[in-house]
């Protein structure tokens, strides 16, 4: 949503930025909803029906992906996977479709959006993918619990992260503005369907008013819990090695779950050095991996 009127400035207001932000939003909104409304085709899951169920948002990475669902499968014992692939080539969604199958985890296939293949709106795209997932396999089969993931997040240790919803309606990375809002991060997001004062969720993008991808639920959902209703995963950040400074690249713990964290790398950075960033992060993720115990 835009900022509230009041948030503008003189200035903005000569320059008609308010009403440029409620034109542009609304766009944005109205591309979606045509969208999903056009995509609409509740997938059949009968098997996470009252399910506590994890659902990973891929997008054309394979690796991260086989790794990905080996540790789930060794470390979150309570879980059942779901893979909504969001990819742009054919290659890898054909790849990820067959790691799926290899693995017994359900694989869907998101259908194309506006957003596709634009880098610079790859947070429309996911935020796209996760609104399709949540009407079309979220509501379509009612897990009990559903956490969304981002691919690149992985558990290294034994985990359960649906024990923070023993007590609350959602739970996850807490995203905060300097003022009471505040959003989850939707590549670690959980909700308790049965204590949510509503469905009608919204994971798209609220740039306008400082909220990236899953910014839109403040309006939807957010605003009206309590305290008592979340629980915040916890969060630290991690070097990526001696001499890169974390404003460069970093890695992330959350909850215990190890973020290979890509868009931490500024995508508005030199190519060479955001490329060379990115190939040390997969390296010494990836030995980090490897390492960890069988």
């Amino acid at each position: 949503m835009p900022r509230p009127l009041s948030k503008y400035t003189i200035r903005e207001w000569f320059r008609l930025r308010p009403l440029v932000d409620r034109k542009n939003h609304a766009r944005y909104q109205i591309r979606e909803r045509i969208g999903l409304a056009r995509h609409a085709g509740p997938m059949a899951l009968p098997h996470i029906r009252s399910q506590k169920v994890l659902i990973t948002i891929s997008f054309n990475d394979p690796q991260v992906i086989e790794w990905q669902i080996k540790l789930i499968a060794r470390n979150v014992s309570e879980a059942v996977q779901v893979v909504a692939d969001n990819s742009t080539s054919l290659a890898a969604r054909g790849a990820i479709r067959d790691i799926c199958m290899a693995a017994g985890v359900a694989f869907v296939a998101v259908p194309a959006n506006p957003w596709t293949g634009r880098e610079l709106d790859g947070g429309k795209s996911h935020g796209y993918a996760l609104n399709w997932a949540w009407r079309n396999i979220v509501l379509a089969n009612r897990p009990s619990m559903v956490g969304f993931l981002d691919h690149d997040i992985f558990p290294t240790a034994t985990a359960n992260p649906f024990r923070m919803l023993d007590r609350a309606a959602v739970a996850g990375l807490v995203r905060k503005a300097s003022d009471e809002r505040w959003y989850l991060w939707p590549g670690f997001a959980f909700f308790n369907l049965a204590r949510l004062p509503t469905d009608r969720l919204n994971f798209g993008r609220d740039w306008l008013d400082g909220f990236d991808t899953g910014g839109l639920n403040w309006h939807c959902l957010y605003r009206a819990l309590g305290n008592e209703d979340l629980c915040a995963a916890d969060y630290e950040r991690i070097a990526v090695a001696a001499g890169v400074e974390m404003d460069e690249a970093l890695f992330e713990r959350i909850d215990g779950w190890l973020h290979e964290s890509r868009f931490t790398t500024d995508i508005d950075m030199a190519p060479a050095r955001r490329q060379q960033l990115l190939a040390l992060k997969r390296r010494r993720m990836l030995d980090t991996l490897m390492a960890l115990p069988s």
